[in-house]
C-alpha cells in the first residue's frame, strides 16, 4: 500500500469514527432527560414565534473567487424558547445536555449558494455549483458572561452536503473553530453587535467540490489539479441586530483570507481575500403571550 492509499484509508477511517460521535451526540442531545435537573428562569420574550425572515447582500460566487453578485433569499421563521429545546436569535438550535450555563453542545448550520459557471470567468465550461449545506454539533464554552458582554470560543464539527434541490450528495466533514464576542447594548437582549473571527478546515470532498479541475474540464488556463483535504481560510465577520417588537434588522460585512490554504496552487483559487456584506430583517406574524425560558 502506498502512501496516498494508506492517508485515504485514514481519512476515510477518521470520517467514519467521527460520523458515529456526530450521531450519538445527536441522540444523546435529542433524548437526554434534561428537564428534571433544571431550575428553569422564564424569559422576557416570548416561548414561540412564527414569521418570515429575508435578506440580500454581495458574496463571492465560491472561496476564494475573483467574482461575485448579489443574492437574495427569504424564508419561514421559527423560534421555540423552551426548558429543554430552544431556537432563537442569540443562538443556534440547542438541546441541554449539560446543565452547566458557561458550556455546552447546540447544533450549528452553515451553507453557500449554487453558482452558475458560466457566469464565472475561472468556471466557465465546468459543471455549475450546487447549493452547499452543513449542519452538526457544536461545543461552546464561555470565557466571559456578563449582562452585557459574551465572549465564546465555538468548537463545531459539521457534515457537509451539496443538493441541487432533487438530490443530494454527502461531501465530507468540516471542523471550524471561532471566538465569537457579542456586546447587548441593553438588557432586553434586543440590540447587540457581534464580532466572530473563524479557521476553517475540511476532509476532501470540500476541497474537491471548490477547486478541483478534472481532464474534461482542463484547459490551457486551467490545467488538471488535484484538491486536498486541510486548511480553507480564516474569516472575520462583524454584525448589528436591533429588533424592536415584531421588527428585526441586521447588517454586516466580513472578511475572508485564504492565504495560505491547501488549495491555494488551483487554477479555480483566484483571490486570496474574500468581502461580503448583507442587510437583513425578520418580521413577526405571531408570538405567544407564554413566556419563553432563559
Amino acid at each position: 500500500m502506498n502512501r496516498v492509499s494508506l492517508n485515504i484509508l485514514i481519512l476515510s477511517v477518521c470520517e467514519k469514527i467521527v460520523t458515529m460521535v456526530f450521531l450519538t451526540l445527536f441522540i444523546l442531545i435529542l433524548f437526554s432527560p434534561a428537564e428534571a435537573n433544571l431550575h428553569p428562569v422564564r424569559s422576557n420574550k416570548s416561548l414561540y414565534e412564527f414569521g418570515v425572515v429575508g435578506g440580500a447582500g454581495f458574496v463571492p460566487d465560491y472561496p476564494a473567487s475573483d467574482q461575485g453578485r448579489m443574492r437574495y433569499l427569504a424564508f419561514p421563521l421559527f423560534r421555540y424558547r423552551g426548558m429543554r429545546l430552544r431556537s432563537d436569535e442569540e443562538d443556534n438550535l440547542k438541546a441541554r445536555l449539560f446543565l452547566n450555563p458557561l458550556y455546552g453542545i447546540d447544533f450549528s448550520g452553515s451553507g453557500a449558494f449554487s453558482a452558475n459557471s458560466d457566469d464565472n470567468e475561472a468556471r466557465k465550461g465546468m459543471k455549475d455549483l450546487d447549493w452547499m449545506g452543513e449542519i452538526g454539533p457544536r461545543f461552546y464554552v464561555f470565557l466571559m458572561k456578563t449582562d452585557k458582554l459574551w465572549i465564546r470560543f465555538f468548537l463545531p464539527l459539521r457534515m457537509a452536503f451539496s443538493t441541487d434541490l432533487l438530490s443530494t450528495t454527502y461531501q465530507g466533514l468540516v471542523l471550524a473553530p471561532s471566538l465569537s464576542t457579542r456586546y447587548y447594548f441593553d438588557e432586553s437582549k434586543f440590540n447587540s453587535v457581534i464580532l466572530n473571527v473563524t479557521r476553517t478546515h475540511t476532509t476532501h470532498q470540500v476541497q474537491e467540490f471548490y477547486f478541483e479541475v478534472q481532464n474534461k474540464d482542463a484547459t490551457a488556463d486551467r490545467p488538471r489539479y488535484d484538491a486536498r483535504s486541510g486548511y480553507m481560510g480564516t474569516s472575520a465577520a462583524l454584525a448589528y441586530i436591533f429588533e424592536k417588537d415584531k421588527l428585526g434588522l441586521v447588517g454586516g460585512i466580513s472578511v475572508t483570507s485564504y492565504k495560505g490554504s491547501a488549495n491555494a496552487g488551483s487554477p479555480l483559487h483566484r483571490s486570496d481575500f474574500n468581502g461580503a456584506a448583507f442587510v437583513g430583517f425578520s418580521y413577526l406574524f405571531s408570538q405567544s403571550e407564554e413566556r419563553g425560558y432563559q
